[in-house]
């Protein structure tokens, strides 16, 4: 099961988080969730494995995400 574990305001950020899980060795998808809202901006959610999750959101604090 997918698990979110982070948001981001824009592609180019989720993307980010995307690179510093996968470097390492989290599995990560990202999905748009506003792309069918006219709220003016997109908002991303960052997803992991449920067994990883736990790591994941720790490494995203560290790095202040």
């Amino acid at each position: 099961m997918w698990i979110v574990v982070g948001m981001a305001g824009s592609l180019k950020m989720a993307q980010i988080m995307q690179r510093l899980l996968e470097s390492e060795g989290i599995l990560v998808k990202i999905r748009n969730v506003s792309s069918k809202a006219k709220c003016g901006g997109d908002t991303y959610e960052v997803m992991t494995l449920e067994s990883e999750s736990k790591a994941a959101r720790e490494i995203l604090m560290e790095n202040g995400y």
